[in-house]
């Protein structure tokens, strides 16, 4: 097995082969300057709930992956963003220079180990923002990214960086039942409005 440089985890070829989808299909949607960098947690484990995987039908995503896509496409606020064609939302963002990335690149087998996932994954990540990126705001989507704000605010983003008052939005790709995104994403919109 070969390590994969997404997660630092011995991974099998459908590990990788998936890893490398996400990649294709968020480089396919990555505006060329990022105005506002939207950074969750981790990626879903099933690929039809990926952001950035267009769904030609919505019932192809879980109702938690329904909503994390709609709650990030009122962000774009046009018509066509939210509840229907899905490729035309993710254009939407795209012309916004709006970028969702993960602190984690891969799916986590271990819910449990997520802080420990994210705080491994911290260096990358700011090295990654200031690197490739280059964003001029950065947006916390999970509670679960709660310190990473000293970390970024230690690194010169302090500034630059959105929050929910004084933590992450709590937007999560989690299929909780009782999501916790309602309204999420109007006071995000108007966060980031404010600013892009």
């Amino acid at each position: 097995m070969r390590i994969c440089d997404g997660c630092g985890v011995s991974a099998d070829d459908q590990h990788l082969r998936e890893r490398i989808q996400r990649l294709e299909w968020a480089t396919r949607f990555r505006p060329l300057h990022i105005q506002a960098l939207l950074v969750a947690d981790a990626p879903p484990a099933s690929l039809e709930d990926y952001f950035y995987c267009p769904a030609q039908d919505r019932r192809q995503r879980s109702a938690a992956g329904q909503q994390f896509f709609d709650e990030l496409a009122r962000i774009a606020a046009t018509a066509s963003s939210i509840g229907a064609d899905e490729e035309l939302a993710l254009g939407d963002l795209q012309r916004r220079g709006l970028f969702l990335t993960y602190a984690v690149e891969c799916p986590l087998e271990d819910s449990g180990a997520r802080a420990e996932s994210i705080a491994s994954a911290s260096a990358t990540l700011l090295n990654r923002i200031r690197l490739s990126y280059r964003p001029k705001h950065v947006v916390l989507l999970s509670e679960h990214l709660r310190g990473l704000i000293p970390l970024l605010q230690g690194a010169g983003w302090g500034d630059r960086l959105i929050l929910d008052g004084n933590g992450p939005f709590r937007l999560t790709t989690e299929g909780c039942p009782d999501f916790e995104a309602k309204g999420c994403g109007e006071r995000l919109a108007a966060a980031i409005n404010g600013v892009v």
